[in-house]
């Protein structure tokens, strides 16, 4: 009896060992973003942007291809910039350029959207750097 129970005993524990070993798959996200979004070309992250965007803020037909321009030309400054640092083997100095590209590109936006598109469109921005900020939390 003693020595099924040191056998049970062995048993269990190896089985919990090999169990906490195993690695976990990674979960797909629930908003639907898929994990190799740094894959994308900038015309790719262009067009999902100018998609989101005139799904999101109900763009007109005029201000689609606009929209989509304007965030063809940040996507590939930002490309630009993540080549820079990545390179660099630095990221100092990096928030300060990614900032100011995105006030450029706000402003740009600014100009074609109507006064109600962009308040719902920085709405939109902090609801999502919110949930950045929340994750980074957790």
């Amino acid at each position: 009896m003693k020595k099924m129970l040191v056998l049970l005993f062995a048993a269990t524990v190896l089985a919990g060992t090999a169990a906490a070993q195993t690695t976990a798959t990674p979960l797909p996200r629930p908003d639907g973003m898929d994990q190799n979004r740094q894959n994308l070309t900038p015309e790719q992250r262009a067009d999902r942007q100018a998609q989101n965007l005139t799904r999101q803020l109900s763009l007109s037909a005029d201000q689609t291809p606009k929209v989509r321009a304007i965030a063809l030309a940040q996507a590939q400054e930002m490309q630009t910039l993540r080549d820079k640092y990545t390179t660099a083997g630095s990221r100092q100095g990096m928030g300060q350029d990614l900032k100011a590209t995105q006030e450029k590109y706000d402003a740009q936006l600014k100009a074609v959207l109507t006064t109600d598109q962009y308040t719902k469109y920085t709405q939109l921005r902090e609801d999502r750097m919110d949930k950045v900020r929340q994750r980074r939390v957790n």
